[in-house]
């Protein structure tokens, strides 16, 4: 019995060296300034927004996002380590901020503080557009996830999500409401990232980046219709 115990403590321990391990090593994570083409676009359909990258500076995004007329938009949930700012361009963007509902008209701003939980969405029946930032590895890995919600939705319902969000680590820092505490995750993340490193799961999925914009072509009248 106690040869048994021994050998599950040092299982255990050997298990935990190599998850600390884990967390030093290579990623494919790209070159951001590469990836965060001004103009460039992603969004997500089942949530109803798109977002615009405007510019990528000193490790921070600058997005427009539009909200589609009577879009749901994301679940409840929390950023434990940046604030989140809504600054209203066009149209009326709702926030749901601790359980109470504030709407932004344009030429109104508002900052979510970071260890609140909130959500956006629209209540009416136009686009509501916003701009705002946040740090290059958070909206990264959200072009990633609005990816996979895109085309690989059951993910959502297994535990392979769970290994892509350990691969993602905590640049990825948003917690559901209705999920586990932040730092039952983030355990979560730790143990199991050596798993899903034997698995193969990647960082990043070059597929779902960030997608120029198509240009604009202008009609040139031939010399016949002269």
């Amino acid at each position: 019995m106690k040869t048994s115990l021994h050998f599950l403590g040092y299982t255990l321990v050997g298990y935990l060296v190599v998850a600390i391990i884990c967390q030093f090593l290579p990623t494919n994570r790209p070159d951001f300034a590469q990836v965060f083409i001004p103009n460039s676009r992603f969004g997500n359909a089942i949530q109803g927004n798109e977002e615009i990258i405007l510019g990528y500076a000193n490790g921070r995004v600058q997005i427009q996002g539009n909200v589609k007329p009577h879009a749901a938009g994301p679940a409840e949930h929390v950023h434990t380590g940046f604030d989140e700012p809504f600054s209203v361009s066009s149209g009326t963007l709702s926030l749901l901020v601790d359980g109470k509902i504030k709407r932004l008209r344009a030429g109104e701003s508002f900052t979510v503080p970071h260890g609140t939980y909130h959500k956006f969405f629209n209540e009416t029946d136009s686009i509501a557009t916003a701009t705002g930032d946040a740090p290059a590895e958070f909206v990264f890995v959200l072009t990633q996830l609005y990816g996979l919600m895109n085309t690989d939705p059951s993910i959502f319902s297994s535990l392979r999500f769970l290994l892509q969000l350990a691969v993602w680590g905590n640049d990825f820092d948003s917690y559901l409401k209705e999920g586990p505490p932040p730092i039952v995750v983030k355990t979560l993340k730790f143990l199991a990232l050596p798993i899903a490193k034997i698995a193969g799961y990647q960082y990043a999925n070059p597929a779902y980046y960030p997608k120029p914009s198509p240009p604009i072509t202008v009609a040139v009248p031939s010399e016949s219709a002269n």
